[in-house]
């Protein structure tokens, strides 16, 4: 059930507008706001998309996520499919 707070996040983040501006002018603040662990954190201050992957990230909420931080499809998939996602 862990998981539901990061998928929380990243749906917020995909569908509200206001918490997406959030998101982009302030990830560490943005992120204070919900009770996530401290691996959580880091995956997604480092934007390591096979982490959140790998914690419970939802791939249809996750997607849509890296799409918003222009993350190209390749990129996308070699990420979940546990290569480097940069």
């Amino acid at each position: 059930m862990r998981s539901y707070q990061l998928n929380k996040l990243l749906r917020d983040v995909n569908q509200k507008p206001l918490l997406r501006e959030a998101w982009f002018a302030d990830r560490e603040s943005f992120i204070e706001g919900y009770p996530l662990s401290d691996e959580e954190r880091q995956a997604l201050l480092n934007m390591d998309v096979g982490a959140l992957y790998r914690l419970g990230a939802h791939g249809l909420i996750l997607r849509p996520f890296t799409l918003l931080q222009q993350m190209s499809e390749p990129d996308y998939l070699n990420a979940i499919r546990g290569g480097s996602s940069e």
